[in-house]
């Protein structure tokens, strides 16, 4: 069963230009209620660049989306390069975000759960709107199997697929036969994501470690 958790972050494990109470949080003079909050989606990413076969300094961007019910969204983004002397405190913002980003995930637990169960029929356990600029509609049967923008896809039968999972994605790879390996962004609300299947299925799913 999922609860949502109340308890405030400390004033010095926010992110730069936030603060918040018991119903809301505030950024940039928007004001987000927590009962509001529809889907969160976290997302880092680590860039090591050269130039004429230098190594340069190693880049990383970190952006956290909060979407609201009527699918308004607020982005806080941190961008810097693993270099110099304000490297130490961008490590202490980049961890801030991902602190706030689960303080979020934890208070809106609950209603966020509602979200995709109440999407839920007889024959459809959830509807997944996958992250991406083109239409990525899942639809997770309570059979096991996967369909995306209404055509087969894959299955969360383990006699079928060996299913796994990287960084803010799940991935199926055909145990038998021709099947090229697939995978869905699972970034947006990847805590209920993986519950729900997870929990219906009973499943326990492997990660690891890949390189894009």
């Amino acid at each position: 069963m999922i609860k949502n958790v109340s308890k405030l972050p400390l004033v010095d494990q926010l992110p730069d230009g936030i603060s918040v109470d018991e119903k809301s949080f505030k950024y940039k003079n928007k004001i987000f209620q927590y009962s509001e909050i529809r889907s969160i989606r976290i997302f880092s990413r680590i860039q090591k660049m050269t130039l004429n076969l230098m190594p340069m300094p190693t880049q990383v961007d970190s952006v956290l989306t909060v979407f609201d019910k009527d699918n308004k969204k607020i982005k806080i983004k941190l961008i810097y390069q693993r270099f110099g002397f304000k490297r130490k405190n961008k490590e202490l913002q980049l961890q801030n975000i991902f602190l706030f980003s689960r303080f979020l995930e934890e208070k809106t637990a609950e209603q966020r759960f509602k979200y995709y169960t109440d999407t839920s029929t007889k024959v459809i356990l959830f509807k997944y709107k996958a992250n991406g600029l083109l239409e990525n509609n899942f639809e997770v049967l309570k059979d096991g199997s996967i369909r995306k923008n209404g055509k087969d896809f894959a299955s969360l039968d383990p006699k079928q697929f060996d299913i796994w999972r990287s960084y803010k994605k799940l991935h199926f790879t055909k145990k038998t036969g021709w099947f090229k390996n697939k995978d869905i962004d699972i970034s947006i609300d990847e805590d209920i994501f993986l519950f729900m299947i997870s929990d219906y299925f009973n499943l326990d799913i492997p990660f690891r470690e890949i390189e894009d």
